[in-house]
């Protein structure tokens, strides 16, 4: 569950304001071992400054020579990267990352707003996910390589798509995948292969309780990407200056909550007024949501009280409640208590345990050597 939409939303702001053309350097496919995965994507100037990191520094400044030409004739172009060879055969490039990329090179003008950047910003801007469709090898004229389109989809239940944009190929289904994938169409006689990358809309955190631990919080998660609403049942809390970068500030009492928010579009939410009374009003109001996670602070015992003022209402949310909330870091300060809880979030929406990676290759290899072959 990467938060790339974001990198893509923050990199048109800028575009805009430089209005100045730009490469866009997409990652369509990946074998072995690689730095990101397909979707990642970098921005590269005609300076040569990139926003982004494709490769950990790998290949990311021979991907500013490739872009040269992309820049003078307005062509796109895939470049292949093999890692897995010695590092010494490898262009001189002393790489040695044990897999292989292929990236899509497309230029981005500014006197078409930066197609496609600029559809992706208007679907995150409208919470709607969709698929973004690129071309990147084709015979046929009317769609070269490079020729992007999105296709827009739904929020409902089933998610299915509501437009195919301009591309006449069989699109995915559904959004429910959430995995980029090659296609090949013959369109004409003509063979058209297309990268199709699901683009769900913005993760969203809702921060119920604006005390001075919600502020390193809030930084966090926006760090890392997340839209972040903070509401509280104090006015004095609710300050601009308090929490700068927040999406949005709100003065609500808990009965108040679900008349003003659309409950079911954040991805989290922690629970935080430090006050017993208020956290059971909050919790109430949204026992009726799908929020997949909600984080309560505090011991056990207390989450199991706050769950006991549900009554028999309980069980509608008890699966999705993480008290404690966060992993076990051993943090301390609020900072670290912070992180712990937004590593916490991530670990459970990507189904991961949130153990060392180290562990976990350790755990393949065990498994692997229990049943010999």
């Amino acid at each position: 569950m990467a938060n790339k939409i974001n990198l893509l939303i923050d990199a048109y702001q800028q575009l805009k304001q430089q209005a100045e053309d730009a490469v866009l350097a997409t990652i369509i496919e990946t074998f072995g071992s690689t730095y990101q995965k397909a979707g990642a994507r970098m921005l590269i100037t005609r300076q040569g400054e990139l926003l982004g990191l494709l490769g950990g520094g790998c290949f990311e400044r021979d991907l500013v020579e490739h872009s040269l030409p992309v820049f003078q004739t307005g062509e796109a172009k895939t470049v292949f990267y093999d890692m897995r060879a010695p590092d010494d055969v490898i262009w001189g490039l002393g790489l040695g990352c044990n897999g292989a990329v292929r990236v899509l090179l497309q230029l981005l003008k500014a006197e078409d707003d930066f197609t496609p950047l600029n559809i992706i910003a208007d679907a995150a801007e409208a919470n709607m996910p969709g698929i973004l469709v690129s071309v990147y090898k084709s015979g046929h004229p009317q769609y070269p390589v490079g020729h992007s389109s999105i296709l827009l989809g739904s929020i409902d239940t089933d998610r299915q798509l509501l437009t195919i944009a301009s591309f006449p190929f069989p699109p995915l289904q559904t959004l429910s995948q959430q995995k980029a994938c090659i296609e090949s169409h013959v369109i004409n006689n003509h063979v058209v292969k297309a990268f199709y990358d699901p683009l769900p809309p913005p993760l969203q955190l809702l921060v119920l309780g604006a005390g001075a631990d919600a502020i390193p919080l809030v930084q966090c998660a926006k760090s890392l990407g997340w839209r972040v609403t903070v509401a509280d049942h104090r006015l004095d809390h609710i300050r601009k200056e308090r929490f700068p970068q927040a999406d949005k500030l709100l003065h609500l009492m808990p009965q108040d909550l679900s008349g003003h928010l659309e409950l079911n579009q954040f991805n989290a939410l922690v629970l935080m007024t430090h006050n017993i009374e208020y956290d059971e009003r909050y919790l109430k109001s949204i026992v009726n949501s799908r929020i997949p996670f909600i984080g309560l602070l505090g011991p056990s015992h207390r989450k199991d009280r706050l769950l006991q003022s549900l009554g028999s209402h309980a069980s509608r949310i008890s699966d999705r409640v993480f008290g404690p909330v966060g992993l076990d870091i051993g943090a301390e300060t609020p900072e670290e208590i912070a992180l712990s809880i937004m590593a916490g979030i991530h670990a459970e929406l990507n189904g991961r345990s949130g153990r060392q990676l180290c562990l976990k290759a350790t755990a393949k290899v065990i498994s692997a050597n229990k049943f010999p072959m």
